[in-house]
């Protein structure tokens, strides 16, 4: 999204604001590393739009950039602005630059000073943090007289879950593991509306756990699609994470709840009236993305929920996840993981899949491929995954390598630290190959999505490709929700010139674009976890809308013995 008059204001600062605002780090690195005679001739124009490219309109949070705008902003807009002011901020005979004061002294929140402010800057007011798309906290869905069937190992899965749920005792823990791809989440939202319908009989609570906006809006717009298909009648779908709340009111709740993680701790502490009715109306909790659940805060707040007191009706607990393990090695935290869901792994089994689908004599003369992706990837379930490691020249020091193994060391073994990967992103030479494999991809009109090791790293990248004219969109935390959303609409839209999206730690899991055709994993990681959540955004094959072959590429770093243990060698059986 262009800002012309933001960017007109941003051109009157002097070059010295300008290159602050885009990070003393990052020019630090174009500087000593990167910027050319080619590049160090950048118009301010430039350095404003880089700014905003990189940081999206969420710059505007930042005091000391407000007020930069605000004293370089055209008299007619501060004197609009100002006339917003309360009685008691405004003086008759102010001068300018006062009344720029005035208002860069208010504090930032959505009212009429900044969002006056803001309207004459031509930005959304999504920027406050409102949720502009849907507001609303409880919703009323009605079916649909249509049906929306599973496919056949989901099928089996759904059916295993609901007899698992349907058993007289009490307290059910299992955990669904589906390969990533496969359609875990519309798997179980198929599960969870048959349970809601015909075994609780449209009473209680059903709880959707999740850690992040991103799973959670997936969860719930999965839900409202499944609900138009499949159910029956009206139902409630309460949302509570990020802003918004729910009243306590009179009535249990009744319905499903899409519940961020950190927002149910916040209401345990600061609204315990809520959160009991919550655990009284509770019949069923899914926890996306099980893995997290054994975090010492995560794990209590689950089995606050999974209590049963006197008077209270039976609830289970499902966990989901695409690897079901903490850790890239076996260890006592994994078998504490499994001990949480009592043992009960519910997966994928061919040889049950095949049964349904072929004749009696061609089952006894099938051999069934035991190998899940193997199976999925020659059904079209899954993408045919074509790995190409990246190499370059220039390898990390003996003095690097010793000061990412002590930054490895404090962080334990499970994952490179943050220290450790803003290292490795500093590599001039490897980002020189990332770039020239991401200007080739970019060529061939390839769609990719690149995880990059660190928000520096993530801005460098789409920096020097803007610099050089080549289309790309980033996506990091920082950024506002409507800035995030832009940059990703711009990618999927295949009308747009943009084919490289960027991200950080934003959309390993949530996410879904079937019309990526590489992924790009610049950050190396020991986390399988981790690996399999970037590994998946390319997964999907034809039968889920997406490719039959993805391109994975994967830097190759010199990282002394770290190598043996890097989470891509426990994926061996993806590459075709």
């Amino acid at each position: 999204m262009d800002y012309p008059k933001l960017i007109a204001c941003m051109m009157r600062f002097s070059g010295e604001a300008l290159r602050k605002y885009l990070g003393e780090d990052l020019i630090d690195q174009l500087v000593s590393e990167w910027e050319s005679a080619e590049y160090s001739s950048l118009t301010k124009k430039r350095l404003a739009e880089m700014i905003l490219h990189l940081n999206g309109t969420a710059i505007l949070r930042n005091p000391a950039f407000r007020k930069d705008v605000l004293f370089h902003m055209e008299e007619r807009d501060i004197d609009l602005i100002y006339q917003e002011l309360p009685p008691s901020r405004k003086r008759d005979s102010a001068s300018l630059e006062q009344k720029a004061s005035a208002v860069a002294a208010m504090p930032w929140r959505e009212g009429p000073v900044f969002s006056k402010f803001i309207a004459i800057l031509g930005v959304s007011p999504s920027i406050f943090d409102v949720k502009t798309l849907d507001e609303t906290s409880v919703i009323t869905h009605q079916a649909e007289d249509r049906f929306f069937e599973l496919l056949d190992y989901q099928f089996v899965i759904k059916q295993r879950v609901l007899n698992e749920l349907n058993k007289p005792n009490e307290l059910k823990r299992m955990l669904v593991h589906m390969p990533t791809g496969t359609g875990k989440t519309k798997t179980t939202m198929h599960t969870l509306v048959h349970y809601f319908n015909f075994s609780l009989h449209q009473e209680g609570l059903v709880i959707w756990l999740a850690h992040t906006t991103e799973l959670l809006q997936q969860a719930y717009d999965t839900f409202t699609s499944v609900w138009s298909h499949l159910g029956s009648g009206t139902v409630k779908a309460y949302k509570l994470w990020g802003t918004r709340d729910i009243p306590v009111g009179d009535d249990a709740f009744c319905g499903v709840m899409f519940c961020g993680i950190q927002k149910l701790q916040a209401v345990k502490q600061s609204n315990p009236a809520l959160f009991n009715k919550i655990v009284e109306s509770a019949r069923l909790i899914v926890f996306d993305e099980a893995h997290k659940a054994l975090a010492t805060e995560t794990r209590q707040l689950v089995e606050s929920l999974m209590v049963k007191k006197a008077g209270m009706c039976d609830r289970s607990l499902i966990g989901l996840t695409a690897t079901p393990g903490r850790t890239t090695l076996s260890s006592e935290e994994n078998g504490l993981f499994s001990d949480m869901f009592e043992g009960r792994i519910i997966r994928i089994d061919p040889d049950i899949v095949n049964q349904i689908n072929l004749s009696k004599l061609d089952y006894l003369n099938t051999e069934t491929d035991n190998n899940i992706i193997h199976y999925f990837q020659e059904a079209g379930i899954l993408s045919h995954i074509q790995k190409e490691q990246l190499t370059y020249e220039e390898a990390f020091t003996a003095d690097q390598i010793r000061r990412i193994r002590v930054s490895m060391t404090i962080n334990g073994y499970e994952d490179f630290s943050k220290t450790a990967l803003e290292m490795i992103g500093r590599n001039r030479s490897r980002n020189a190959a990332i770039l020239r494999k991401l200007r080739e991809l970019s060529s061939e009109n390839v769609p990719t999505i690149v995880f990059a090791c660190s928000v520096t790293h993530a801005k460098l990248l789409s920096y020097m490709l803007s610099l050089e004219s080549i289309p790309n969109t980033l996506v990091i935390g920082e950024m506002s929700a409507t800035d995030r959303a832009d940059a990703i609409a711009a990618f999927k839209d295949r009308t747009n010139p943009v084919n490289i999206l960027i991200n950080y730690e934003v959309l390993t899991t949530g996410f879904d674009s079937t019309n990526i055709r590489c992924v790009f994993i610049t950050r190396p990681t020991q986390s399988v976890v981790l690996y399999s959540q970037m590994l998946g955004r390319g997964l999907r094959g034809p039968m889920m809308g997406g490719n039959a072959e993805c391109l994975l590429v994967d830097v190759k770093d010199n990282l002394g013995r770290f190598n043996p243990e890097m989470a891509f060698n426990h994926f061996d059986s993806y590459w075709s």
